[in-house]
């Protein structure tokens, strides 16, 4: 409820100082996971917002964005990579899409196993350059 006045008043009320605290110049943006929580949003929050659905990729694509992005990291001359590393990037990047897909198949989560929950996120934590 915070949120709907803030975002339809432009002020925040402190509870501590018992006095109404202005905002402007502010932007919200949130998602909602189409599989879990509630699926309706109150229409008075819904309108300030703008909706946008994003299917999760396919695996042809997935492959080819970790490929380039794991062949640009490798094929970097300051990091001095041996060429043969490069040449085995396609099959890392086949390996790791197929454990995680196994992985998302096999670990679902459950009321004692909450934290199986296994996103592009972590996913992409392993081809992450630091």
């Amino acid at each position: 409820m915070v949120c709907l006045c803030t975002l339809v008043y432009c002020f925040r009320y402190d509870r501590v100082k018992l006095q109404l605290k202005d905002i402007h110049n502010c932007q919200y943006v949130s998602c909602m996971n189409p599989t879990a929580g509630s699926f309706t949003i109150n229409p008075r929050l819904q309108r300030h917002f703008c909706v946008f659905a994003v299917n999760l990729p396919t695996g042809e694509s997935l492959t080819r964005i970790y490929t380039e992005i794991l062949s640009q990291h490798l094929s970097n001359p300051q990091l001095k990579f041996q060429p043969a590393v490069g040449q085995v990037a396609p099959l890392l990047i086949t390996a790791a899409l197929s454990l995680h897909q196994k992985m998302s198949q096999q670990f679902l989560p459950t009321a004692s196993k909450f934290h199986y929950i296994f996103s592009l996120r972590d996913l992409s934590n392993i081809f992450q350059v630091q």
